[in-house]
């Protein structure tokens, strides 16, 4: 594959740096500055004057062909399509629509199961240990803060996280009824800090999760109910 060398000036750096910047934290492209626009059209410029690709008659293919490649294995927000199959089979069987086990007594992820080191004695600390994951951490996002509460949950991707978080509730309790009929189970979704989802069979003579944090579930009656916490 060959390469091309691109050169930008110190002013220039700067200018794109700040840009760059102001994207993270806005998640918006937005030029701020005339330096800004000046800068992409000098980039621009350079880039028009290295690769012949765009005149050839196949060019969308040759296209299609480098942004898959440039994509493949990134695990972010995508903004487009055309990325592998691979990933979204990947993304979806592990956290969507996941793999469950039973082991040692204990419903668990498989993707997660082998992650954990040092498993608690008690089964219901136990699952809600393993079968948990926390939705931002799964993608590249802009709602990160550098200091406590070290997310902001005003940010659009937050709140993304938040309803796929819900979504995905909704999934696991399908394939738990699915996987395991004759038992009943509790899927939490949490909203602070980090949107996070977790479950764990419900044991007689064992504390259900959450319940010393005044939610009643003698209350709540059915079968592998989704507890919301906002």
């Amino acid at each position: 594959m060959k390469k091309y060398f691109l050169e930008i000036s110190e002013d220039e750096a700067l200018v794109l740096f700040e840009f760059f910047s102001r994207y993270r934290e806005t998640d918006s492209l937005t030029f701020k500055n005339p330096a800004e626009y000046i800068s992409f059209q000098r980039l621009s410029g350079q880039i028009d004057r290295t690769t012949s690709a765009m005149f050839k008659s196949n060019y969308e293919e040759i296209l299609l062909n480098a942004q898959n490649r440039i994509s493949n294995g990134f695990e972010g927000l995508f903004s487009v399509g055309n990325f592998p199959i691979s990933l979204i089979y990947s993304m979806v069987s592990e956290y969507f629509w996941p793999e469950l086990l039973e082991e040692n007594g204990l419903i668990v992820l498989k993707s997660e199961y082998s992650r954990i080191k040092e498993i608690p004695d008690d089964p219901i600390e136990a699952e809600c240990l393993i079968n948990h994951i926390h939705i931002l951490d799964l993608f590249n996002h802009n709602a990160e803060l550098q200091e406590e509460p070290f997310w902001n949950s005003n940010h659009s991707d937050f709140n993304v996280a938040w309803n796929l978080g819900k979504l995905i509730s909704e999934m696991w309790k399908q394939k738990l009824s699915i996987d395991f009929p004759d038992c009943i189970f509790r899927i939490y979704v949490t909203k602070y800090d980090n949107p996070i989802i977790r479950f764990h069979k419900v044991r007689k003579n064992h504390k259900n999760w959450l319940e010393e944090d005044n939610i009643d579930m003698r209350n709540i009656k059915g079968k592998n109910l989704i507890i919301t916490v906002e």
